[in-house]
């Protein structure tokens, strides 16, 4: 393994999934690095308490946490290297890194597919990853979605699936093998300071993954735009093989065929079977809180979407759904995003009625409003998910579809996608599913507790 350069004072901020990976796997190397965790609230995470009690774990604003005084910041995903406390530090001379180039940095000649998209990359990694294994490949899922990256062992795989978001896109240092780009709409605006700076953050892995392994969907406007003039990029799309597929229940709509046209895509890539793949999409499981159909009550279905964090995610859902009277719960973290085109789009799959959640429910309502669609069932503002599950009930028609597909960020009212769907089915006396199928579950390291 190659020297990771970690010494002096290290600070890791944050103290989630990631953050606390990293300090696991930074204490296990042994290293003289003074390590230290710095949060400004609190993940509830096992591990978490103990690290406070030690004093490793430090409670505090990034402004009040002095990160000038430190020689490396590892900064997880969740928190913006355009912060000005973090800014500051890099003026100071601070290096900054994150745990994901660190994994990189350790593994640079392991074969990686990275997948990104402001929707549908889950899916994707998830999908792909099953396929691969299905022909026999040694698969590891890991990134974004399943397992952190450096609580994953080392042992010898064929293929990495990678699943990365623009959280771990904007300063990752890294070089995929291939990667892949599903699609570029608005999206996290307040985290990337901007639209224009989200969409170039999101494009860099055009610019990390290694010569000629960069893979596009054709489809995309966004895309098609931002990689004009590009030579080097291969596009795929949806061709008849992959119209004509029988695709499972748990993988609905048109937007569904997209991800599996990326993932018969990558299959040629690496030499893969494409015709056998389309029998194998028959026994791919699903991912826990994407259009997981997760029960019914008397004659109305239970839909979780609970990883719809983007407005594009909630018109994917609905269109999926299209023919159903839907009773739709919206809403989450106002982060700035413009709903407009968002609810112009959903004219063509209106919901039946509207359910809004805070914060940002009601703005997402009136643009729905503005856009001429008027749910013939009616519309509800609640003030936290319990009501709107109430009211939702009250709403719904006998045949009909309840869909929680908030289009939005589940913090600061949940601790994370994970728990606004368990919530969601609790609500009903229901549970979903949440683990991935063993098959896709990496490894852990040896000693570390798996979250």
């Amino acid at each position: 393994m190659p020297e990771l350069c970690l010494h002096g004072r290290v600070a890791i901020l944050g103290s989630g999934r990631e953050g606390l990976s990293a300090y696991r796997y930074i204490d296990a190397l042994g290293t003289a690095a003074d390590l230290q965790l710095i949060t400004e609230g609190l993940s509830q995470r096992p591990g978490e308490a103990d690290l406070v009690a030690s004093g490793k774990l430090q409670l505090s604003r990034l402004e009040d946490a002095g990160l000038e005084q430190f020689d490396l910041l590892i900064r997880s995903p969740g928190i913006s290297p355009y912060r000005p406390p973090i800014q500051a530090a890099i003026d100071a001379g601070v290096s900054v890194t994150t745990p994901s180039s660190l994994w990189f940095q350790a593994h640079p000649a392991a074969r990686t597919i990275a997948v990104t998209g402001t929707k549908g990359k889950s899916t994707t990694a998830s999908l792909l990853a099953h396929l691969m294994a299905k022909q026999g490949l040694s698969v590891q899922l890991a990134g974004n979605i399943g397992t952190p990256l450096l609580d994953c062992s080392d042992q010898a795989v064929d293929w990495w699936v990678i699943e990365l978001s623009s959280y771990q896109l904007a300063d990752l240092q890294g070089q995929p093998t291939l990667g892949v780009l599903l699609n570029l709409a608005s999206d996290h605006v307040d985290w990337h300071g901007g639209e224009a700076r989200y969409r170039a953050d999101k494009l860099r892995l055009a610019e990390l993954v290694k010569s000629g392994g960069l893979l596009a969907n054709a489809a995309d406007p966004g895309l098609r735009e931002a990689l004009a003039g590009r030579d080097d990029v291969a596009w795929f799309e949806v061709d008849e093989l992959g119209r004509q597929c029988a695709m499972p229940p748990r993988l609905p709509g048109a937007h569904n065929r997209v991800n599996l046209a990326a993932c018969l895509a990558v299959l040629k890539r690496v030499g893969g079977d494409s015709a056998a793949a389309l029998t194998d999409v028959e026994s791919y499981a699903g991912l826990p809180h994407r259009l997981q159909f997760i029960g019914a009550v008397g004659e109305v279905d239970i839909i979780d979407d609970s990883i719809s964090s983007a407005p594009v995610a909630t018109v994917a859902a609905m269109s999926a759904l299209q023919g159903r009277k839907v009773v739709l719960l919206v809403g989450g973290l106002d982060r700035g995003v413009d709903w407009r085109p968002y609810a112009e789009a959903l004219a063509a799959h209106p919901p039946a009625a509207v359910v809004t959640l805070p914060d940002n429910g009601p703005q997402i309502l009136r643009a729905i409003e503005n856009a001429g669609i008027r749910p013939e069932l009616g519309t509800s503002e609640a003030r936290d998910l319990q009501e709107g599950v109430e009211r939702a009930r009250a709403l719904a028609p006998e045949g009909g579809v309840i869909l929680l597909s908030p289009g939005a960020p589940s913090f600061p009212h949940f601790r994370d996608f994970e728990d606004r769907g368990r919530q969601f089915a609790r609500h009903f006396g229901l549970e979903a599913e949440q683990v991935l199928p063993d098959a896709l579950r990496a490894p852990g390291r040896e000693g570390y507790e798996r979250q």
